[in-house]
């Protein structure tokens, strides 16, 4: 009897245990999930966004926004500057900072222009290695360049007058949007600079010129040098006569010279023109000029003319070539 009762006993606290085990062995695992984290408010501003406050919207040197990381909800930032026509611009160091979003947009209220990160140039002049900061003597000071205006996708030669330059000085050209122009075959003298800069690929507009010497120091002219439809200049010629009825090799020398180009030669109502012209880059055309009596030749002095065909533009030479007379030259 006692046996049967123990029996009864702990099949039933067996029983009463087994129901409550498979209650909790039901409970929804909701209940275990993480509690997701509040959401902040949507960032005001994104990448390229140049922004002040309601007092410094008007400065030339304001904060750029080079992204928003949503996960520490926090901007980075850098510095960008104006150019000389009033766009932006470029990047004066490499300088960024990290500021939180909710500070940021605090104070910086006002979004005054966007850019494109990516193409916005970083301009550090002083950013040479220490054994080259010492200065060694004046900061070099730029007069003018020559030309000031080139076409696009040419090879122009200049010249940068000034004084204080230094061998082994870098040169380049830069503007808003675009990398930075980087001078080649730079030759350098205290009182001159004359390099080459190639333009294919580039963009119109105004461009900025930096030079800087070997011991970090620089001068920056903005807004010197356009690169737009430049007309064609012509430097010289070789040679610069030729006998009638000859047929005369010649070689152009200037700047602003097309692929397609057209070489005249002018003598009152008469026009002769230069067979198979062929622009070699953009500062040199060679060409065969018939002097054929019969094409209208006559000896005396004839202006000549350069026409780039594709844009129109056409540059004329200031002296003249000069036909002479084969018979009088036999004589």
């Amino acid at each position: 009897m006692t046996g049967n009762y123990l029996f009864c006993l702990l099949f039933s606290l067996l029983l009463v245990f087994s129901v409550i085990f498979a209650g909790c062995s039901n409970e929804s695992p909701s209940a275990e999930t993480t509690t997701p984290l509040p959401a902040h408010p949507e960032a005001k501003y994104g990448e390229g966004d140049i922004i002040a406050t309601a007092s410094s919207s008007a400065s030339s040197t304001l904060y750029l926004i080079l992204n928003y990381d949503a996960a520490t909800d926090q901007y980075t930032r850098a510095v960008i500057e104006k150019n000389a026509d009033g766009s932006w611009g470029y990047r004066s160091s490499d300088w960024t900072e990290k500021s939180s979003r909710i500070t940021l947009e605090k104070i910086y209220t006002v979004k005054v222009g966007h850019v494109v990160v990516s193409i916005v140039p970083v301009i550090t002049p002083t950013s040479l290695s220490e054994t080259t900061r010492n200065p060694s003597g004046n900061a070099p000071s730029i007069s003018k360049i020559s030309p000031t205006v080139a076409a696009r996708d040419t090879v122009v030669s200049v010249t940068i007058t000034g004084s204080n330059f230094q061998d082994g000085a870098v040169v380049k050209l830069y503007k808003t949007g675009s990398a930075p122009i980087n001078a080649t075959g730079v030759s350098v003298t205290a009182f001159d600079i004359s390099c080459f800069f190639n333009l294919n690929g580039k963009s119109d507009g105004s461009y900025n010129l930096i030079v800087i010497n070997p011991d970090g120091q620089s001068d920056l002219q903005q807004a010197i040098f356009t690169i737009g439809e430049a007309s064609p200049v012509i430097a010289g010629m070789y040679p610069v006569t030729g006998a009638l009825n000859d047929k005369v090799p010649l070689t152009i020398s200037g700047q602003n010279f097309r692929d397609e180009v057209k070489v005249s030669f002018m003598k009152n109502s008469t026009e002769l023109v230069c067979d198979e012209p062929l622009s070699m880059d953009s500062s040199k055309i060679s060409c065969n000029l018939d002097l054929a009596t019969s094409r209208g030749a006559s000896a005396g002095e004839w202006n000549i003319t350069v026409l780039n065909i594709r844009d129109g533009h056409k540059g004329t030479w200031v002296k003249k070539f000069v036909v002479t007379n084969a018979t009088t030259e036999e004589n």
